[in-house]
């Protein structure tokens, strides 16, 4: 554009018979802010390009079950642990601090097991791929009891929240009880139970022998550690 501009000026030029070498200096001012303004536009853009990618490398390098947590996706925190539930030893030491970074953990992890608990035994039958979904509900509970110390005093949880996990907890017991009792329950309906009422608190419908039934039916040696933190278990078992 500024080419053709100059050739019009010269066209010009010479029409009124004006010596163009003489004129040569209405030239000059053209070429060097064409050169600057070549020079920053490159920079300009050039700076601007590489910002974002810097951005977008930032946040591809922050691990996976970090960046869900963050975002509370509870779908997509269920999908990752799903797709890597072989992965067992590498995701307890990845959720559980990942999870104290959710906004509201307490909430964000009920969210995450959602109502998988109201299907029955026969849901989970063998080599049902319902099984690993379920497996990935209970390490969501058993990360939340292994969440790094939210700092001073004990991790705030909502009266909504734990209203909701108590009913969870009794719909769940309802179940059980129907299906044979907490005595004859599934292991992996047991370790559920347990692990959502030592999270959230336990209703005052339980009994100390249906505790007891769910300590020797759930495996409880496998998750000593994770309920030994429960502020909820813990004080009524010696």
């Amino acid at each position: 554009h500024i080419e053709s501009i100059e050739n019009a000026i010269d066209s010009e030029l010479k029409s009124n018979g004006v010596d163009i070498a003489a004129s040569s200096n209405l030239h000059q001012p053209l070429s060097p802010p064409r050169n600057n303004a070549s020079v920053e536009t490159t920079v300009t853009v050039s700076q601007s390009s590489q910002e974002p990618a810097e951005t977008v490398t930032e946040t591809s390098n922050k691990p996976e079950g970090e960046r869900l947590c963050e975002l509370m996706c509870s779908k997509g925190l269920r999908r990752y642990i799903y797709g890597n539930i072989s992965h067992r030893a590498k995701l307890m030491e990845e959720i559980p601090a990942a999870l104290k970074l959710a906004k509201e953990p307490a909430k964000f992890v009920l969210e995450c097991i959602g109502k998988f608990y109201l299907q029955g035994r026969k849901a989970f039958s063998k080599d049902s791929p319902m099984i690993s979904a379920r497996q990935v509900s209970l390490l969501i509970l058993e990360s939340f009891l292994l969440m790094p110390d939210p700092g001073k005093g004990k991790l705030k949880i909502e009266s909504s929240v734990k209203d909701e996990a108590e009913m969870a907890a009794v719909a769940w017991k309802k179940r059980l009880m129907g299906e044979g009792g907490l005595a004859a329950a599934e292991q992996i309906d047991a370790r559920g139970l347990l692990l959502l009422i030592a999270c959230y608190g336990v209703p005052s419908d339980f009994r100390s022998m249906d505790l007891l039934d769910l300590i020797r039916t759930s495996g409880s040696n496998e998750i000593a550690v994770a309920l030994r933190r429960s502020p909820f278990l813990a004080p009524m078992i010696s």
